[in-house]
């Protein structure tokens, strides 16, 4: 069973997915792994990273002829988002990672993307539009990390899950929203995507 259709059964679906963890720890592969099953015509990937998960595309086999790639540049090129009459057309729509200009420019960017995040978040109440949102993280002063603006942004979404880098090739992801519904999981990422 593909590995977004297990943790499917426990998350509320359609809906909005945050999805967080450390560099490095697998957020846009697994963001990838719900383009492949959930894009049978077109779906949108909004990069605040650069354009290098292409090449990830490319490895895991996804058909980019129905991908829409949107690469925002600055916050501002978020509001480009919010004006989009096509965004409830799309099978999902995935912002990788919705946060990272607040470490920037954090008061002018921190209001954009939670209004961007309010705004998917009618979109997928409304129309059914599944929508992945990666998130930066920082540490909390304990050792451990939470997403930045993450108590914000998680009054925008249906679930969170977290993700941690457990070894080379190796992670463990953790649902932690809804709050009735904990799943864990030990998962392998591989040149083909996500194995478990």
């Amino acid at each position: 069973m593909p590995i977004c259709h297990r943790l499917i059964e426990t998350l509320t679906w359609p809906g909005v997915v945050l999805l967080y963890g450390i560099a490095g720890a697998g957020k846009t592969t697994l963001s990838l792994e719900f383009v492949r099953d959930y894009c049978r015509t077109k779906c949108l990937f909004v990069t605040t990273e650069g354009l290098e998960f292409i090449r990830r595309v490319e490895q895991m086999g996804i058909d980019t002829a129905r991908m829409i790639v949107y690469e925002a540049l600055w916050y501002t090129d978020l509001l480009d988002l919010l004006t989009r009459k096509d965004m409830p057309l799309y099978d999902i729509m995935v912002i990788d990672s919705i946060n990272s200009f607040i470490r920037i420019d954090t008061e002018n960017s921190y209001r954009i993307v939670l209004l961007l995040a309010a705004s998917l978040y009618k979109v997928s109440e409304d129309y059914g539009v599944p929508i992945i949102e990666t998130a930066q993280v920082h540490s909390n002063g304990e050792q451990q990390y939470e997403p930045v603006a993450g108590r914000r942004l998680s009054l925008w979404t249906h679930n969170v899950i977290r993700l941690d880098y457990v070894s080379p090739g190796h992670r463990r992801l953790l649902v932690e929203k809804p709050s009735d519904t904990r799943l864990e999981l030990e998962l392998r990422i591989s040149d083909g995507g996500i194995e478990w």
